[in-house]
């Protein structure tokens, strides 16, 4: 038997839960930085499709004008979900932009999973910026389905 719960149900359930203490439901506000980069989190959506997450984060440099690749899972971008699986980035490499400085720049964080739809929220999310050495971390954010 395979019972199905929709997203909203999940959400009302994990901020039911959050009220209790045991889990924290909230889209991160202000950023996290790594001294030289400012990162916000703008989404994170699943697809129930391809059973993966898209995830948007907003990089500013403080630094001088730069080219990085941002989310690569070999520099150690990650998640965890909230029953504490592992998730990856199929892209070992990232996304490659550009960062001048001081100029807000959006970027794509695709196929990252896999993960099960209606999962409700990652318990943290860890995303690089240029390298494993510059990763900003995230905790307990909201997954739109």
């Amino acid at each position: 038997m395979t019972v199905r719960i929709s997203g909203s149900i999940l959400l009302l359930m994990s901020i039911l839960l959050g009220s209790c203490g045991f889990l924290h439901p909230h889209v991160p506000t202000g950023g996290s930085s790594t001294g030289q980069y400012l990162v916000t989190l703008s989404d994170c959506r699943g697809n129930a499709g391809t059973q993966d997450l898209t995830v948007v984060v907003t990089v500013v440099n403080k630094g001088t004008n730069q080219k990085r690749f941002v989310g690569g899972s070999s520099d150690g971008t990650m998640a965890v979900d909230v029953t504490g699986k592992t998730l990856k980035p199929y892209s070992s490499a990232g996304v490659q932009v550009d960062l001048p400085t001081g100029v807000p720049v959006k970027v794509t964080i695709e196929r990252f999973g896999p993960i099960i739809q209606g999962t409700p929220m990652l318990r943290t999310l860890r995303v690089s910026v240029g390298s494993s050495n510059n990763i900003v971390e995230f905790r307990n954010v909201v997954i739109i389905w």
